[in-house]
This record gives structure tokens, C-alpha cells and sequence, in this order.
């Protein structure tokens, strides 16, 4: 795995329409990332989570102060703080209800990040889920990422960071208080 430079100028998350799809064969299990059809919000927490789970992988790739840079030129100074901690809370939670590690493509790896491992495209089917409020998909796709244990906290974590922080969430909540 490439170790992540933060002096490195940041690589923008790739848009639908330019993404060329994967450069390298699938590993067991890999789907590419352009057949989720991921809209920008997802892609971005997906880029996100990778640099996350990099920091506690590779702790001096200091992946979260690259997660915050992106984070910023998407969202701006403003709410990328906020974003990155809500996220991490999601990977924290997501860690320690685990008991098996979690396997992930590195966001830096031009020939990795194109593919998502089976717990990455789990992790977006359950974001999916919640976001189209699929609350039984989401708490399937929850216990398969839990090693089998059910687990409500990361439901309640991952809504929470959707709640906050989901394009669509923040037009509902705007909408329902006028």
C-alpha cells in the first residue's frame, strides 16, 4: 500500500463522467467503483472513509490531515470538520465492532482505488440503504460488517453523519423548518 503524502498536491475525487474506469484485474471479490453508480456525495465519503481507515492502517500516512483536505475542497473550511469527525466516529464504531480487520483500497494507489473490496461495497450499501431508508437492508448489510454481531451503534453513528451531513438531509431538515 502507498503511503500518503500530505505535502502532495491533493488528486480531486474523480467525477462520473471522467472516471476511466479500473487500471488493474479485480482481486477476489472486487467490484469497480463506477458499477455502484455512486452519486459525489457517496464518492466523497468513500474517498473519506479510505483515508481514515489508511490513518490507523499506516498511522505515519497522517491519511486524516489528507481526509481533511479533500473534505475542504468539497465542502469548504467551514464544514469539513465537522464532516471528517462525523466520519470517523463511523469508522470507529465500524472498528471496534469488528474482530477481523477491514479490508480497503488505498485512495493513493491509481490502480486500487478504482476497485472496492466486498467490506468497502458493504459499507456503501449500507449508507444506500439508510439514505433511501431501507432500515432491514441496512441492519443486514450492519451484521455482515459486524462479523454477525448486530449492531445498532453503527446505524445510529452512520445516520447521524448522513443526518448532518447527506445533500439531500440538509434540503429536507432546511425545508421541514420554514
Amino acid at each position: 500500500m502507498h503511503g500518503a503524502d500530505p505535502r502532495r498536491p491533493f488528486r480531486p475525487v474523480y467525477e462520473p463522467q471522467t472516471d476511466h474506469g479500473p487500471t488493474r484485474d479485480p482481486r477476489p471479490g472486487e467490484i469497480a467503483v463506477q458499477d455502484m453508480n455512486l452519486d459525489p456525495f457517496a464518492r466523497l465519503t468513500l474517498v473519506l472513509l479510505r483515508w481514515h481507515f489508511q490513518t490507523f492502517a499506516v498511522p505515519e500516512s497522517q491519511g486524516w490531515l489528507v481526509a481533511l483536505r479533500c473534505a475542504t475542497a468539497h465542502v469548504g473550511p467551514d464544514a469539513a470538520g465537522a464532516l471528517c469527525y462525523d466520519l470517523v466516529g463511523v469508522v470507529q464504531t465500524l472498528r471496534s465492532s469488528r474482530t477481523t480487520p477491514i479490508a480497503f483500497n488505498s485512495e493513493s494507489c491509481p490502480c486500487c482505488r478504482d476497485w472496492l473490496t466486498p467490506s468497502e461495497r458493504q459499507i456503501m450499501q449500507m449508507i444506500d440503504a439508510l439514505r433511501h431508508d431501507q432500515e432491514g437492508r441496512a441492519r443486514t448489510l450492519a451484521q455482515f460488517l459486524c462479523d454477525g454481531a448486530p449492531d445498532s451503534n453503527l446505524l445510529a453513528v452512520t445516520q447521524t453523519y448522513l443526518r448532518r451531513h447527506t445533500p439531500y438531509s440538509a434540503q429536507k431538515a432546511a425545508f421541514s423548518q420554514a
